[in-house]
């Protein structure tokens, strides 16, 4: 149920007839895990507070430097040095103190990331390697949890969303990791800020939508990949298909005969 000062706070929400009081009060029974709280966490986790989800899992290891605020904007100056996970989750439980954010302080990998990711109805991926990124495709197939993944690099971004067992997944377009001399980090090539702010507030907008459970709001992006060039602000929207080799759906096939 939503208190008064919860109906008044959401009230441009709950106007739009996508939402009501009854899509507010989903949101605000929502859990979504972010993996990775930089350029891209940072405004999904600030609009996904805004917006009234329930309940944000927060998971980073590394710690406020400098060079991130030109674009992590969850962060502020005082910030630096300190834990990521635990500052995302301290000023985004500042902005809405009516729902929980819990930051972890945790490197994700096969041994942790079941554990991290269960119980949620949906996960943002927003990892600066490939490795992590294989890392949260494979295990969101096989926990079957949809997920919203998402990139950029210099002007350009990209968003996709899976919904395991309907959509293509990373694997499926991506069918290992590049060599590392082949993929240049933020650190190497650099980075627009508000080019991270967009596509980390598309991923927000499509996790809403996604998570209002309305019958237009569940394609979106998923089964697609979203390109943006912010150099010539073009978009485009590619679909993209099931990969009949891909190691982890084929996976997930298996589960479902042997079930």
């Amino acid at each position: 149920m939503l208190s008064p000062e919860e109906l008044s706070r959401y009230s441009r929400n709950i106007l739009l007839n996508e939402v009501k009081r009854s899509g507010q009060e989903r949101l605000k029974n929502s859990i979504v895990t972010i993996v990775g709280a930089g350029g891209l966490g940072s405004p999904a986790l600030l609009y996904l507070a805004a917006a009234g989800v329930g309940k944000i899992r927060v998971i980073d290891s590394d710690t406020v430097d400098t060079t991130n605020l030109q674009r992590q904007i969850i962060y502020k100056h005082s910030d630096i040095g300190q834990p990521k996970a635990i500052a995302a989750a301290k000023n985004a439980s500042s902005l809405n103190p009516y729902i929980s954010v819990e930051g972890i302080q945790a490197r994700i990998s096969r041994e942790n990331a079941s554990d991290l990711l269960k119980g949620s109805d949906l996960v943002l991926e927003g990892s600066d390697n490939f490795e992590t990124k294989f890392l949260i495709n494979d295990i969101c197939i096989q926990e079957k949890i949809p997920y919203i993944t998402a990139g950029v690099l210099r002007f350009e971004g990209m968003v996709m969303g899976i919904r395991p067992g309907e959509d293509a997944c990373f694997r499926c377009i991506y069918e290992e990791s590049p060599a590392p001399e082949h993929v240049p980090s933020c650190a190497d090539a650099g980075v627009i800020g508000s080019m991270a702010g967009m596509i980390g507030t598309i991923q927000a907008t499509e996790s809403i939508q996604f998570l209002l459970n309305t019958e237009d709001s569940r394609s979106g992006l998923f089964g697609k990949i979203l390109q943006v060039d912010s150099k010539s602000m073009e978009f485009r929207t590619i679909p993209i298909c099931k990969r009949e080799d891909c190691e982890a759906c084929s996976l997930l096939i298996a589960k479902k005969l042997t079930v």
